[in-house]
């Protein structure tokens, strides 16, 4: 992506204008990721995006109309880039359907770590429950419950999960993805590992695996 001058002249071609309000959303989605919605403020996204900050105040009406524009940009990257992952999937081996349940884990994993800030993001609002939670449940998380639970009844229609509670399955098997990501920084320090290693992903997805397969 081109970089932009922020003492550019205010009259801009349309591209312009899009190039830079997706810096801004690509910037604050940085920001309240790592620091929330109280530690950021549209000077320090303006300074991220290297954009003057009455820019962003033209863009975006107000803080909370930027985070939630930011927020629909990360999911939106997020839908169009998973895909991408999931298509490296290999033909289910009939001899070994846990094959699939294993490259499907892997690639979410490997996608996770990719692009964390939807799962920071989710976590920070999560952690301090009130309207922009509310606003993310209604516009985001119910249907990715219902996504991801008809994902795991479609697995165990054709045995390659237990049979146990959907729900409660979906759970367990994105905690044991994304806690990974999340505690990263720590497991790199305490193990001298890299998480994000493909020998160290492929070793958590056979141990899960494993789990799960004893468990069936």
């Amino acid at each position: 992506m081109r970089t932009v001058d922020r003492n550019a002249p205010a009259t801009t071609t349309e591209d312009d204008a899009l190039s830079r309000r997706s810096r801004i959303l690509a910037a604050a989605a940085d920001i309240f990721a790592q620091q929330g919605f109280d530690g950021t403020s549209l000077g320090t996204v303006a300074n991220a995006a290297n954009v003057k900050k009455s820019l962003v105040q033209y863009h975006f009406k107000s803080k909370e109309n930027l985070w939630q524009e930011s927020i629909h940009w990360v999911w939106k990257q997020r839908d169009h880039a998973l895909p991408k992952y999931l298509l490296k999937l290999p033909s289910a081996d009939s001899n070994d359907n846990s094959q699939m349940v294993r490259d499907l884990c892997r690639q979410i994993l490997t996608f996770t770590f990719d692009q964390p800030q939807w799962v920071k993001l989710m976590f920070q609002e999560a952690s301090k429950p009130g309207p922009r939670l509310d606003w993310m449940v209604d516009t985001f998380f119910k249907k990715d419950f219902s996504d991801g639970k008809a994902m795991i009844e479609v697995a165990q229609q054709q045995g390659l999960l237990p049979h146990v509670n959907a729900m409660d399955l979906l759970h367990i098997l994105s905690g044991a993805l994304i806690y990974l990501v999340n505690v990263a920084p720590i497991s790199e320090r305490v193990l001298g590992e890299k998480p994000n290693s493909t020998q160290y992903i492929d070793r958590h997805i056979n141990t899960l695996m494993h789990l799960l397969q004893n468990a069936r």
